[in-house]
């Protein structure tokens, strides 16, 4: 090897050294406190999406907790609602029933008023005219006032307490 080239990688190794040592320079001076932060950067935003991943489901577990009780609730509630449209169902058939008990009762009481009413007015009109009746054949058959007044007043006192 001559000596010119001896210089020449000499030089050739020193540019490369060099060339390295200014890669190394910008790499500690801007590169890695860049890289540096935006790593800092990512962690931190991914602990913030850590924790919030936490909160999250704890708070899931909580919704899915009341989620459960609510339905309890709502199948206890369901529960009681048809227990009580049934006791409503039983109780409106029995408030019908007593209704019709009640109308037949009147209507019964009502038929009873109206033939005890329809028997009085016959009876009052039928007992006028058998009086008449009896009085023409009493005055026949008696001949003097006297004896006709007082079988009269006897009969109809007889009548009066029936």
């Amino acid at each position: 090897m001559s000596n010119p080239q001896i210089i020449l990688i000499f030089f050739r190794l020193l540019n490369f050294a060099v060339l390295i040592g200014i890669f190394w320079y910008l790499w500690y001076r801007f590169g890695k406190p860049y890289l540096q932060a935006e790593y800092d950067v990512q962690i931190g935003h991914l602990d913030t999406l850590s924790r919030t991943h936490t909160v999250l489901r704890k708070e899931h577990s909580y919704i899915k907790k009341l989620i459960r009780a609510e339905d309890e609730d709502r199948a206890v509630l369901k529960e009681r609602l048809f227990v009580w449209r049934e006791a409503v169902g039983k109780e409106h058939e029995a408030m019908e029933v007593a209704l019709d008990e009640r109308r037949k009762k009147l209507d019964s009481s009502l038929k009873e008023q109206i033939a005890r009413v329809s028997e009085y007015r016959m009876y009052t009109t039928v007992r006028g005219e058998a009086l008449q009746e009896l009085k023409q054949k009493l005055t026949k058959q008696f001949a003097t006032e006297q004896s006709q007044e007082r079988f009269i007043s006897s009969l109809l006192k007889r009548m009066d307490t029936v």
